[in-house]
């Protein structure tokens, strides 16, 4: 299949995220991955990664424990657990703190908030150059009220949002329960709209050296409280390295004609 059939198929499939997976001939554990949203090719997506590895390892159950994907983000790493879940290494993508926000940024908070910065207790901008996003760390919000937010700019707020030309806006904070460490909101600013991304591992990339940097956390007990909703754990073995486990489920199975 070739590129332009798989973004045909992507396209049709309208999910947020396509996984295109090739064996590597010479090779069982070698496997070629590229993703495709609906509108254009990706050039990394972890849940979709998660995906590819759960149907290989748990469904197709080949006879390796790990397997590698050759992608356009590098080689990256997936193994099966003890418990069926996939476990995933992906290069950290550390953010740099925006010490002098330009108004957009501010204006992406409020869309999500409905609250300036002055509003709630902190507000902390930072920038993701590898994953070109813009991550906004909350202190003081309730993971109730957290999770009830929606990201909804006006139609004049939207063309200054646009105007930042970033991927996403990445929305995090300490959460207050016991047996969870961060929670996360992701949404799209791009051209395609200001869709919520249900669950995401490249965000978790940049979560996790963030925590890691502010709070000493090596280990990451994650919810992205989206309506779907997803749980990860995090785990920072070392600086470069972010290990993502967590359970995918299969919810059809089929094949598509070409």
């Amino acid at each position: 299949m070739d590129e332009t059939t798989m973004q045909n198929v992507a396209s049709e499939v309208n999910l947020p995220m396509s996984a295109f997976v090739k064996a590597q001939s010479g090779d069982q554990a070698l496997y070629k991955l590229l993703w495709f949203n609906p509108t254009a090719k990706a050039a990394f997506c972890g849940h979709a990664t998660l995906a590819a590895g759960h149907v290989l390892l748990n469904i197709l159950k080949l006879p390796a424990t790990s397997i590698k994907f050759d992608s356009p983000a590098g080689v990256l790493n997936a193994s099966k657990g003890s418990a069926d879940e996939i476990v995933l290494q992906f290069p950290s993508s550390p953010p740099t703190v925006v010490t002098e926000p330009p108004s957009a940024y501010r204006t992406v908070l409020h869309a999500f908030t409905g609250l300036s910065v002055a509003d709630i207790k902190t507000a902390v901008f930072y920038y993701a150059p590898r994953a070109n996003d813009l991550v906004i760390l909350l202190d003081g919000v309730d993971d109730t009220k957290f999770a009830a937010l929606d990201f909804a700019p006006s139609a004049d707020t939207s063309r200054e949002i646009l105007a930042l030309n970033m991927r996403a806006a990445v929305f995090v904070a300490r959460s207050q329960r016991d047996d969870t460490d961060s929670i996360a909101r992701v949404f799209h600013i791009n051209n395609a709209g200001f869709d919520e991304d249900q669950v995401t591992g490249s965000a978790h990339t940049i979560i996790a050296p963030l925590f890691s940097s502010l709070f000493g956390m090596q280990r990451i007990r994650a919810h992205q409280c989206s309506r779907r909703g997803g749980r990860m754990l995090i785990e920072m073995p070392d600086s470069d390295t972010v290990v993502i486990s967590g359970h995918a489920v299969t919810v059809i199975q089929g094949n598509i004609s070409t």
